[in-house]
């Protein structure tokens, strides 16, 4: 299994062919980070704004963002910018304490849900969110089996990395976590999808419960 960060990593083999600023700010970022943070792209690229679905680098040229995590409103939003602006300058805690303005948040998203979820609990990243969903999931079963398509990536914490292939150094697999093939309409016809991966998934899930 192929690394998901090693998809499109940049290499520092080809660090001598760039332009000598953008080579020292790459030696600056090895230097501070070390070589477990990866840079993108054969050339990595230098953004210095972004605005809605664009990103623009230092030469004002604009890409397409259709990679990061702002699906929702975009880089920028002027309202979510002035809001959180606004918070900062008032205070940033966290939620130990009464809040009116996080209670009110949690009733309004709460609002949205149906009947039968009536809690909320706010996290910080994705990998804090699957580690909660992970520890819920045991809790509310008894069990520990996972079942994960094969390239999957949940996030940094050890309890994700062990259900993340794409993260596997050495391709090992706990043995609590059972793989599938993720469903895939270009080499199975359309029609047959949605039961191939039922099927792969009560395999798993058999395999786990013989276990």
């Amino acid at each position: 299994m192929k690394q998901i960060l090693a998809l499109n990593a940049f290499s520092m083999d080809k660090a001598g062919g760039l332009d000598p600023a953008l080579k020292a700010r790459i030696d600056l970022r090895r230097k501070v980070f070390g070589a477990a943070t990866v840079l993108f792209y054969e050339e990595p690229l230098v953004f210095v704004r972004g605005e809605g679905c664009w990103l623009y680098d230092e030469k004002g040229d604009a890409y397409l963002d259709v990679y990061n995590n702002v699906p929702s409103v975009g880089h920028c939003h002027p309202h979510v910018v002035e809001a959180v602006a606004a918070q900062l300058a008032r205070i940033n805690t966290h939620t130990r304490y009464i809040s009116p303005v996080v209670d009110a948040y949690a009733e309004r998203l709460l609002a949205t849900f149906p009947a039968p979820l009536g809690n909320v609990t706010f996290t910080c990243t994705g990998s804090e969110s699957n580690d909660l969903a992970l520890r819920l999931a045991s809790r509310f079963t008894g069990k520990r089996g996972f079942i994960v398509t094969r390239s999957a990536y949940h996030g940094n914490t050890a309890a994700v990395t062990a259900v993340s292939p794409s993260s596997f150094k050495t391709g090992e697999v706990p043995d609590y976590v059972k793989l599938v093939d993720a469903p895939d309409s270009y080499r199975i016809p359309p029609e047959h999808v949605a039961e191939r991966f039922a099927a792969s998934v009560r395999e798993a899930a058999a395999a786990l419960a013989a276990e």
